[in-house]
């Protein structure tokens, strides 16, 4: 009995310090409902997932929305940056380019033409037994750089935002 009410009084505690996981994105009222266009099915899913877990969702329709974002342009170039006595690649730039336009539901332009790009490199030993743990390790990078370009959107919504409404 003790050791539940101990745990059950460090959630409360731990709640009420500020306490979110790492990553946690709250979204203003307007980004509630978000509908996208022209945006590629990794970028959709990453959407899709960052805002599921900050309580949001992607409509099906730009009339159920509260934010429709317009997708101009997406990127993605692998580089080598290096390679070995060999000829083979020892190391990659992996980078992700996403032009884009943010409307309210009435269809007026709040971000007009914003570009984002992240981008991160890793390291790739060419060797037989490495060869498919590399390659889910880039697309596992792929992915996180997909994630980073939804929260830097979110963050420009936010902060625009915060300017146009009182």
């Amino acid at each position: 009995m003790a050791k539940n009410s101990s745990i059950l009084m460090l959630m409360f505690l731990l709640t009420a310090c500020g306490y979110h996981l790492r990553g946690a994105i709250q979204l203003p009222e307007a980004l509630q409902k978000i509908y996208v266009r022209g945006a590629s099915v990794e970028l959709t899913n990453a959407i899709a997932t960052t805002f599921r877990s900050a309580s949001g969702e992607l409509v099906a329709t730009a009339a159920e929305a509260g934010m429709i974002l317009n997708i101009t342009n997406e990127d993605y170039q692998r580089r080598t940056i290096s390679i070995d006595s060999s000829g083979f690649s020892n190391e990659y730039n992996l980078v992700y380019r996403l032009t884009f336009d943010l409307l309210n539901n009435q269809g007026r332009v709040l971000i007009a033409a914003q570009t984002i790009e992240v981008s991160t490199s890793y390291f790739n030993t060419q060797s037989s037994n490495t060869v498919l743990s590399k390659g889910n390790e880039e697309e596992v990078l792929r992915k996180e750089l997909y994630s980073q370009a939804v929260r830097s959107v979110i963050d420009r919504a936010r902060a625009e935002l915060k300017k146009t409404l009182p």
